[in-house]
């Protein structure tokens, strides 16, 4: 199983983008999400289909 990092980009911290991070986290590591916490639901989803988060 490989081990992903996600890094934040160094920004201007006057505006916090609180839950972009937690986006960004979750969009990159989906599968894995999704098959650690609804391993029943894994193999009905689609992956290949594209998702847009809302902003």
């Amino acid at each position: 199983m490989a081990i992903n990092r996600v890094l934040e980009r160094p920004q201007d911290y006057t505006s916090i983008d609180y839950d972009g991070l937690w986006k960004k986290l979750l969009s990159d590591l989906f599968e894995e999400f999704v098959l650690f916490f609804a391993p029943d639901l894994f193999e009905d989803i689609d992956f290949l289909r594209k998702f847009r988060l809302a902003k």
